[in-house]
């Protein structure tokens, strides 16, 4: 899986960062499985997550604790949910996005387009589904299996 992000006027350092959040990510996504101790909620409820507001669909479970990646050297977290279908989200939220907009983020493959009034950028990789944009200073991507989910994750 090779996932490139060019960051205009940004050290590499950052670059690296954001790279290895992003693969993390996905890797993640990946790897996320059902277990028969998960409580799948009746209905749609709305969670805040590093201090932003999302929508976690009727039949989905948190699957598995929360990953920090402060060892990357950046405040990042991410979190996880399934159905009982194969159905995922994957949501990850760096705080310390240094002020970047949306126009310094090229992603290769990516398509610019926007989500619930959030401008972005989209792609899929792997039969995932990414979005990923900027909201008040915090860098947020999400993944999810079926491409609508990210319309009723995304607030």
């Amino acid at each position: 899986m090779e996932i490139f992000i060019l960051l205009q006027n940004q050290s590499f350092n950052m670059e690296m960062k954001i790279i290895s959040l992003i693969i993390i990510s996905c890797i993640f996504m990946g790897t996320v499985s059902a277990s028969h101790n998960l409580d799948y909620s009746d209905e749609s409820h709305n969670i805040t997550f590093e201090g932003v507001e999302f929508t976690i669909p009727q039949g989905f479970a948190e699957s598995k604790n929360n990953e920090d990646f402060d060892e990357l050297g950046s405040e990042g977290q991410t979190c996880f949910y399934i159905n009982e279908w194969n159905g995922e989200i994957v949501i990850t939220v760096i705080s310390d996005w240094m002020g970047m907009s949306l126009d310094e983020l090229y992603t290769d493959g990516a398509v610019k387009s926007t989500v619930n009034g959030h401008k972005g950028w989209k792609y899929t990789e792997n039969g995932l589904h990414y979005f990923g944009y900027v909201q008040d200073d915090r860098g947020i991507l999400v993944g999810v299996t079926n491409e609508t989910r990210l319309y009723e994750v995304i607030l």
